[in-house]
């Protein structure tokens, strides 16, 4: 059962310093808090310590406000008067907003995709069998990075530069609650994932983009489902 526990705790476990030259300091602060928020290292609405964070990466103390900064222009971290810097909290009205664009996004770009060679579908193919292997082993980071490449081969097949970097952006925040929705699917998604292959190898893209849409809605369902049934020990909201 998913059960998003509110950590005032940074960080799960340790680190090792990784020094890093001027020039790229702050690029690599930005890298190691973003992935560390998006894998839920860094925990939603723990306070983030610019110290500690400047020791685990061998910068000083400008890099990681820097850093800090374009985080919270991404939507990672938010500023609260006189308290610091604090990951941003995930919730059932952030996890309904962003898929909602998600959605529009993603369909769209599905139903206006070129034609898939044989070969790409094949590839396609390839990365459900790999996901439900990665699914079956427990490996929650592989599952993770298979499905983000299972669909950007799709969505990178619509012809649109400005579309893909929008949808990247959406994904980032996104994959915060696909590392919980491992938690509640118990199949990996294959099925949906072949419905939408199905359709995209007969053609039929309008097919293909409402299989898509039927995958990212049941998401939803299954994490607003689990996360209200645990909301009143938790007080979600």
């Amino acid at each position: 059962m998913l059960v998003p526990t509110k950590g005032r705790s940074a960080v799960k476990g340790s680190s090792t310093r990784t020094p890093r030259s001027n020039d790229s300091s702050v690029a690599h602060v930005v890298e190691h808090l973003r992935n560390g928020i998006i894998t839920g290292r860094y925990r939603r609405d723990s306070k983030i310590l610019p110290k500690q964070i400047a020791e685990r990466c061998g910068t000083s103390f400008i890099p990681v406000r820097e850093a800090l900064r374009i985080l919270e222009a991404e939507g990672f971290i938010l500023f609260r008067h006189n308290r610091g810097a604090w990951v941003t909290p995930v919730s059932l009205a952030d996890l309904e907003d962003l898929y909602d664009v998600r959605i529009a996004m993603e369909v769209d770009a599905v139903a206006k995709s070129k034609p898939f060679s044989d070969e790409a579908l094949q590839d396609l193919q390839t990365l459900i069998e790999k996901m439900s292997g990665a699914y079956a082993d427990k490996d929650a980071s592989r599952v993770v990075k298979l499905n983000r490449d299972f669909h950007f081969r799709i969505y990178g097949n619509c012809g649109s530069e400005r579309r893909i970097r929008i949808i990247r952006q959406l994904w980032m925040h996104a994959e915060r609650y696909q590392q919980l929705s491992l938690e509640v699917r118990h199949d990996a998604a294959d099925d949906e994932h072949r419905a939408i292959v199905s359709a995209l190898s007969s053609r039929d893209h309008e097919l293909a983009a409402e299989a898509l849409r039927t995958h990212l809605v049941t998401t939803v369902s299954l994490l607003k489902a689990d996360w209200q049934r645990v909301e009143p020990s938790t007080g979600l909201n």
